[in-house]
């Protein structure tokens, strides 16, 4: 079996029909289901007596009571539920573009939804097992560029990322697995349809396609990966050509280079469309040995799929107003991360501060522990083998002795600090502090009481603010004096958290419009980080966040001025280009 042939002009004839399939789906989850399900794991959340999830508090979460912990999981199950039927819906309308009967618009979307809850009263929890992880695990580019909302919350935050790619060997080892999955969604591939299609068991479904891949898995991996890379080059192809175009656009003033960005970012998005019509077509006339049917025109229908396309443009329109102008309104803080700027010296230390805040960062971003003598001390590790070489915890050795250390990194050795040292020296600067506590096993019970009583009244006269991985730690400060700002740590995106925090500091990789409108509703402060790159950025600023938190303060302020005084709306289309196809760290 090869891929048919599949021509553009017929291809333009179906596109208004796909483009309407998916704004009703994509309206229904984002206006309707989503906003629905985050309100009920909000309140079921609310039922335990905790204020938030975290991977800290998961068991205590889910044990404290059982009646609402079975809640939960039913609404886990209703999402891959909910998963399993957008993926359906899509996959029946795309069938029936490749069936011999023409329909209208509406008859379109009548069939396509009458073959979707019949698919939906045929589903069986084998099924939606088999559809959630092969979409979800096996082959991740189809629920990405499908959008499948529940399903694309299954990424590893970028620090994580970022960590696995300067490990050499895992690096291979993860490259080894994610080939082997692909070809284990190979041989499986064939049971897709006929799951959604078919009214067979999912055991009879996997062993035909394993039936038919058997001696022909190079086959047939040859095949799918061609049909991914035409349908990448084709939407690669086009994007490319429309940022060229703009980066001459941005040479023109501004409200030129704005109109058309506005343009571009309407003919990307119908690049994106068309791009997903020739992939959902192309992968499913190859499962299914079925063309795309050449209909002759009837009266209308050029006149119908001009006005849908004409809809369809005047909303992509808004939106790209929305997204080019939105970023240039907010200027969010810049927090310089463990208190150094592009390795000007050893993090958590006197030395960096000073030569950090030259660069005028809003906030200095640094962490502090408790000692075995129960003092303070600036340190991020949980152990000093990184920067000291030995295998110790702070926590194990006293004040005196931890200053006594040697430390190295970037090229620079110096002594490490304390946190009465570091404080005092900010405060002579005049530089404000975003000060993370950092807790262990081994810290005295009364830790934060001593803390805050030592310290609380100079943070809060000098505007500092504080921050932790550890609830604990907020509601002390919070008890303490309302006053002081602050934020709670959180490293992934689940349930909203409705705490007493000033705000929360995000990794920005797990970010997105739904929390970010729930944190202006609730009246908080989001910081995102770490904020390295170009694309990090511009998804900062996008989304609206108050702080971003940065290894390299330079670049950070030199890309959000650039982006004020000369907007470089090339950059955030090229951004836009890779987030429609929600790649990692966009």
């Amino acid at each position: 079996m090869r891929p048919h042939k599949l021509g553009l002009r017929r291809l333009y004839r179906n596109l208004d029909r796909i483009l309407l399939l998916f704004f009703i789906v994509f309206m229904m989850m984002e206006f309707a289901w989503i906003p629905f399900t985050s309100w009920a794991a909000e309140s079921l959340l609310k039922q335990t007596g905790y204020e938030f999830l975290s991977y800290n508090n998961a068991v205590s979460v889910f044990s404290a009571n059982w009646l609402v912990t079975t809640q939960f999981v039913i609404l886990f199950l209703v999402n891959l539920l909910v998963a399993y039927s957008q993926i359906g819906i899509i996959f029946m309308g795309v069938r029936n573009l490749l069936d011999e009967e023409e329909r209208t618009h509406f008859g379109f979307l009548k069939a396509t939804f009458r073959d979707s809850w019949v698919m939906l009263l045929r589903a069986r929890p084998s099924k939606v097992l088999f559809i959630v992880c092969y979409m979800g695990i096996l082959l991740p580019f189809m629920r990405q560029i499908l959008k499948i909302y529940y399903l694309n919350k299954l990424l590893i935050p970028d620090f994580i990322v970022t960590y696995l790619e300067n490990q050499y060997y895992l690096g291979i080892a993860i490259s080894i697995f994610v080939l082997i999955l692909f070809l284990i969604a190979v041989r499986l591939m064939f049971a897709v349809p006929k799951i959604f299609l078919e009214k067979i068991p999912v055991r009879k479904a996997i062993q035909f396609s394993l039936d038919k891949t058997r001696k022909r898995l190079l086959h047939y991996s040859w095949h799918l990966s061609w049909i991914i890379f035409k349908s990448l080059f084709i939407y690669a192809f086009s994007v490319l050509v429309l940022i060229f175009l703009q980066h001459y656009a941005d040479t023109q003033s501004n409200m030129i280079s704005l109109g058309i960005g506005i343009f571009n970012f309407i003919l990307m998005k119908l690049a994106y469309y068309f791009m997903l019509s020739y992939f959902l077509i192309k992968f499913l006339s190859f499962l299914t040995d079925k063309a795309l049917a050449d209909y002759p025109q009837k009266k209308g229908n050029p006149w119908l799929r001009g006005f849908v396309l004409l809809i369809s443009c005047l909303v992509f329109a808004a939106e790209g107003l929305i997204y080019l102008h939105f970023p240039l309104q907010t200027i969010p803080k810049t927090i310089s991360h463990r208190g150094v700027s592009a390795g000007n010296g050893v993090q958590n230390t006197v030395e960096s501060l000073e030569k950090t805040a030259l660069l005028k960062p809003d906030y200095v971003e640094m962490d502090v522990q408790e000692t075995k003598d129960g003092q303070f001390v600036m340190m991020h590790d949980a152990t000093l083998k990184n920067l000291a070489g030995i295998d110790k915890r702070p926590q194990e050795l006293t004040l005196a002795e931890l200053t006594a250390l040697d430390i190295y990194e970037n090229g620079y050795r110096t002594k490490i600090s304390s946190f009465d040292t570091y404080l005092k020296r900010a405060n002579q600067l005049g530089q404000r502090l975003l000060i993370e506590i950092k807790t262990s096993k081994l810290d005295s019970s009364d830790m934060m009481d001593r803390f805050l009583k030592k310290y609380a009244a100079t943070i809060k006269i000098y505007g500092h603010q504080m921050q932790s991985l550890d609830y604990h730690v907020i509601d002390k400060v919070l008890d303490y004096d309302k006053d002081i700002q602050v934020f709670f740590i959180l490293p992934y995106n689940t349930i909203f958290p409705r705490t007493q925090a000033s705000g929360y500091t995000m990794e920005y990789s797990t970010l997105d419009n739904n929390f970010v409108n729930k944190i202006w509703q609730s009246d908080k402060y989001l910081y995102a980080w770490t904020i390295n790159t170009e694309d990090a950025t511009a998804k900062s600023l996008r989304l609206g966040v108050d702080g971003i938190i940065t290894d390299d303060l330079s670049y950070i302020q030199n890309s959000i001025k650039e982006l004020k005084d000369n907007p470089k709306y090339a950059t955030l289309l090229e951004n836009k280009a890779k987030d429609l196809l929600n790649f990692p760290g966009n």
